[in-house]
């Protein structure tokens, strides 16, 4: 099938995800709405990534390879496709999720229903094993509403939607806004904050989803899911004062620094600090040299936000008392895991108790002889 003028441009960047990326180009290409192009940036993979392009593209014309000639990051690999687009407009999927089967046919009926800049989708997290579960940042920026028009100001929740993929943006939009991803982890976040503040004309669809998964296997984590790796944390607290000082630098949007602190402490700091027992003394050193004067900054009423043991941490953390936090976090990762243990243990004591109701009505009796007294006898 080929799309002379697709009303939806698809862009992919690739690198290293053999065991997933069919899935994801089977989500998309099997999708109910058919008017689109597939951009796939390949950059330089060393896996079997790019072998699996070409298959994909040999049965369907949609499909469009653009091969690095050296590995330039999933950054600048999206600013390619976006300098290729032909669609009205532009969706952004990373190579190891998914989304939806009917996602581009509500999603651009909805759009041309009410012509917004940018159009967000609802997100959940799932897993190697097909386990599916919420996301912590969409269930804070998606609740549940549908919305033809708005924009951040009257929504301030959607400073958690973070993420370029759950977004069908015009292109038109992007490309005389002239946003674009920085080469840096974490571009993203920044962003998605540069579309918010440049439009007026948001809606929301949550009744589409994407599929954003969290690779389990230790050795092949996205970079992104690696904490203690001294890149991630330096790329992620340049991102966040860069949004910081995008707030901060506009009489418009300077309210919303309040949200954006509670942000900060409710998710991005916590997931660094949450850390530094497993951290090296460089990753201390980090968090010690640029997390603290961050807090420093943040007005006293926004930790309001948090409980009592959040509160705690960044109080050590502020008096540089690294040993009782590493304490602290250490007992609540301990605490997690037995709560984890009970819950397995609650589970299969409740197993216990079905079966042992079956074994005692009078077919359980007979089913139970059959199946562990009979079978001893016959062996």
């Amino acid at each position: 099938m080929s799309i002379k003028n697709p009303k939806i441009s698809v862009i992919i960047p690739v690198y290293n995800t053999e065991n997933y990326l069919e899935e994801c180009l089977d989500s998309i290409l099997n999708q109910t709405f058919k008017e689109f192009e597939v951009i796939c940036i390949e950059d330089k993979s060393t896996d079997n990534s790019a072998n699996i392009l070409k298959d994909y593209a040999e049965k369907d014309e949609r499909v469009k390879i653009i091969f690095n000639e050296e590995n330039i990051g999933q950054a600048e690999s999206r600013n390619k496709g976006i300098e290729e687009a032909c669609g009205e407009y532009i969706s952004f999927i990373d190579s190891d999720d998914k989304i939806d089967l009917e996602a581009y046919e509500k999603l651009y009926n909805f759009s041309k229903e009410s012509n917004q800049d940018l159009i967000l989708f609802d997100t959940v997290r799932y897993g190697d094993k097909g386990e599916i579960w919420p996301s912590t940042l969409h269930i804070k920026s998606i609740q549940g509403e549908k919305i033809e028009k708005t924009n951040i100001l009257k929504h301030e929740e959607f400073i958690y939607d973070t993420g370029p993929w759950n977004k069908l943006i015009k292109t038109s939009f992007l490309k005389n806004s002239n946003i674009r991803f920085i080469n840096k982890l974490y571009e993203d976040l920044l962003f998605s904050m540069e579309l918010f503040i440049s439009t007026n004309s948001v809606g929301v669809y949550p009744e589409v989803k994407y599929y954003w998964r969290k690779r389990r296997n230790k050795l092949n984590k996205s970079v992104t899911q690696d904490r203690t790796n001294i890149k991630n944390i330096k790329d992620r607290l340049f991102i966040i004062k860069e949004i910081w000082n995008l707030f901060d630098s506009s009489e418009k949007y300077k309210c919303l620094l309040n949200p954006y602190y509670c942000k900060l402490l409710d998710i991005d700091f916590r997931v660094y600090i949450n850390q530094i027992d497993k951290g090296d003394e460089e990753y201390r050193h980090l968090i010690l040299n640029e997390i603290k004067p961050m807090l420093k900054e943040i007005p006293e009423e926004a930790f309001e936000c948090l409980n009592s043991q959040e509160k705690l941490r960044y109080e050590l953390l502020i008096k540089e008392d690294i040993e009782n936090l590493i304490y602290i976090i250490e007992q609540e990762k301990e605490n997690r895991k037995l709560e984890k243990r009970n819950e397995k243990l609650d589970k299969k004591n409740k197993k216990l108790k079905r079966e042992i109701k079956d074994i005692k009505s009078t077919k359980g009796w007979f089913k139970y002889k059959k199946d562990n007294v009979y079978k001893r006898l016959v062996k």
